[in-house]
């Protein structure tokens, strides 16, 4: 009985990461769909010498994709949408549209908090009117392992946003991503806990860009034109 409490807080656990940017698979790249859920298509595939998935979601906003990338950009949105956001700190800004940063997950007892530290670089493609975001974990010293966490790895979250063009306007958003929670949780558990991670993750980020109806970011005004 314990364990089977244990088990089912455990599938609590939902873990987000927010940005980095490398080529990314698509439908032709190994995708199985796996179905639906408040309007995001979730496929998956699996990653070589790992019982893990990578999972994939899609979906298109009735959102334009200025006022999006107005929170997606913003660090101190990210406690609004993030899943089980915490905290997080930025260490590093080696651009204008990268950063290293710290991001801590709260998790529900017994499993243990997790944290990453990031590195997210953003791409941008004005003649296809695409944003690209890419993040992945790496090692800083700045913020080394403690005690508060469990230190996951985000092998790759991908993230693609494209503005469609007509009224009203509308963003084609997708999202990739491929981590290890690490800890004692079993394979079968974290692929049925990474299912649910792309439609919470784009349900989260239009919900609030919605709520906190930004401003347009001007670079993106006349991308659905």
């Amino acid at each position: 009985m314990k364990f089977l409490r244990i088990l089912m807080l455990a599938t609590c656990l939902t873990l987000a990461a927010a940005p980095t940017i490398t080529p990314s698979a698509h439908a032709d790249g190994g995708w199985e769909y796996v179905g639906t859920t408040d309007g995001v298509r979730v496929s998956r595939k699996t990653e070589p010498g790992s019982d893990q998935f990578s999972f994939r979601g899609e979906t298109v906003a009735s959102l334009p994709i200025g006022k999006l990338l107005a929170v997606f950009l913003d660090r101190d949105q990210r406690k609004y949408w993030v899943d089980r956001y915490d905290d997080s700190k930025t260490l590093e800004r080696p651009g204008p549209l990268s950063e290293v940063y710290w991001i801590k997950f709260a998790l529900p007892f017994p499993v243990s908090n997790r944290d990453y530290v990031l590195r997210a670089d953003g791409q941008i493609d004005a003649e296809h009117h695409v944003f690209l975001a890419n993040i992945h974990s790496v090692n800083d010293p700045r913020k080394p392992k403690d005690d508060c966490c469990v230190r996951a790895t985000a092998n790759r979250t991908f993230y693609r946003f494209e503005a469609l063009k007509g009224t009203p306007e509308k963003t084609k958003i997708v999202v990739e991503v491929s981590t290890d929670p690490k800890g004692m949780l079993p394979d079968w558990l974290v692929n049925l806990i990474q299912k649910k991670w792309p439609v919470k993750t784009l349900g989260g980020l239009i919900e609030r860009t919605r709520k906190a109806n930004p401003a347009p970011l001007p670079a993106y005004a006349d991308w659905h034109q």
